[in-house]
C-alpha cells in the first residue's frame, strides 16, 4: 500500500483492496489494518501520498476508509514516529492541492468541521512543531499563505498561529529569521501587524 500511494498506482491499490477481500472472511478489519499499517517511520500509505503530493492516491485512499468505515479522524490525525500528521507533511513540501483537499475531507466526514480543523492546524508533532511552523521552517510561502488563509476560514484565534511555539519556544518568525526566509519573515510581519501584536510579543 505505501509504495502504491507513493508511486501514485490508484490501480494497484484497489487491487491490494479485492486481495484483502478474497482472502479473509474479516474482510473490513484487514482492510482497515491495510490502511493504518506503518512503515518504520510510523508513516501509513495516507502519509506516504501526502508527503509525496500525489492527490488522485490520497483520494483513492479516503474513499476506501469511507468503504469500510474506518473512523477519519485516524487518517486525518494520524501521526508518524516524528509525531507529523498529514498537515505537517504537505506544508513542508507545499502542496497546497494536498492541504485544500484534507480540508475537504475533514468537512465531509465530521459534523464538527470547525473543531477538527483547528486540531489540524494546531496539531503538534513530537518537538511541539505545527504544520505553520513546517512551512515557515521549509520556506514555504503559499503553503504557509493557505494554512493561513484555512485558519482564518474556521476563525481561529489566529495569534495562535502567530505566536505558537516550539518545545524550544520558537515562532514561525523565529524560523525564518534563522533561515533567512526574509519572504517569509516580511509575510509575518504584515500580519502580526494586522492583528496589532506588537515587537515585544513576537
Amino acid at each position: 500500500m505505501h509504495i502504491a500511494a507513493q508511486k501514485n498506482h490508484t490501480k494497484k491499490l484497489h487491487k491490494l483492496w479485492v486481495w484483502a477481500e478474497e482472502g479473509q472472511l474479516n474482510s473490513n478489519e484487514l482492510k482497515k489494518k491495510l490502511l493504518l499499517a506503518n512503515d518504520t517511520n510510523g508513516n501509513t500509505a495516507w502519509h506516504r501520498a501526502l508527503y509525496f503530493g500525489k492527490l488522485e492516491a490520497l483520494e483513492t485512499l479516503w474513499n476506501l476508509a469511507k468503504e469500510v468505515k474506518l473512523n477519519l479522524d485516524e487518517l486525518l490525525l494520524a501521526a508518524n514516529e516524528e509525531g507529523k500528521t498529514a498537515l505537517h507533511m504537505a506544508a513542508q513540501e507545499n502542496h497546497t492541492e494536498i492541504l485544500q483537499k484534507l480540508w475537504v475531507c475533514a468537512e465531509e466526514w465530521q459534523l464538527n468541521t470547525n473543531e477538527l480543523k483547528k486540531k489540524l492546524l494546531l496539531a503538534k508533532e513530537k518537538n511541539g512543531y505545527t504544520a505553520w511552523h513546517y512551512a515557515a521552517l521549509f520556506g514555504k510561502l503559499e503553503g504557509l499563505k493557505t494554512l493561513w488563509r484555512l485558519a482564518k476560514e474556521v476563525e481561529l484565534n489566529l495569534d495562535e498561529l502567530l505566536l505558537a511555539g516550539t518545545e524550544q519556544g520558537h515562532t514561525a518568525l523565529h524560523m525564518a529569521a534563522q533561515k533567512n526566509r526574509t519572504d517569509i519573515f516580511q509575510k509575518l510581519w504584515v500580519w502580526a501587524e494586522e492583528r496589532q501584536l506588537n515587537s515585544n510579543e513576537l
